[in-house]
């Protein structure tokens, strides 16, 4: 889905975001001197949602849409890991107490559920069909 796909889109559902830049203190496990930080403010007919947003400092200017395009991606890898999100545990418990314990596997869970708490988050305000339409409007399968 190209940018201007996106902003039609956004203009029938009359989904409005504005984007703050923010440079407050942030607690995430991704976040690196090379990031940005953001604060979102979407809003819809009788609803508002803020939520943040990290990108990474090459990515240059972020307009609307892409931030719209990056909350989505990040509810489609919610989708996609959920099983593997639900056995996390067990390979814990595979790997506890060995050198093959993956580096980060714990910083990747813990960004993950960050993630999925602000993908919970939109769904709510979208509601199921826009979130489902948006997600399939990007084409990410899962």
């Amino acid at each position: 889905m190209d940018g201007a796909s996106l902003q039609t889109l956004m203009g029938q559902h009359e989904i409005r975001l504005q984007l703050m830049r923010d440079s407050g203190d942030w607690d995430c496990t991704d976040c690196t001197t090379d990031t940005e930080h953001y604060r979102c403010r979407i809003s819809m007919p009788g609803k508002k949602l803020n939520v943040r947003l990290t990108v990474p400092s090459e990515q240059g200017n972020v307009t609307p849409s892409d931030a719209l395009f990056m909350l989505i991606l990040d509810a489609s890898g919610c989708e996609m890991f959920k099983e593997y999100y639900d056995r996390h545990h067990e390979f814990e418990e595979i790997f506890t107490g060995s050198d093959e314990k993956l580096e980060g596997f714990d910083e990747f869970w813990l960004e993950y559920e960050s993630r999925c708490e602000r993908s919970r988050k939109l769904k709510a305000f979208l509601g199921n069909n826009l979130y489902h339409e948006l997600i399939d409007q990007f084409g990410f399968d899962n």
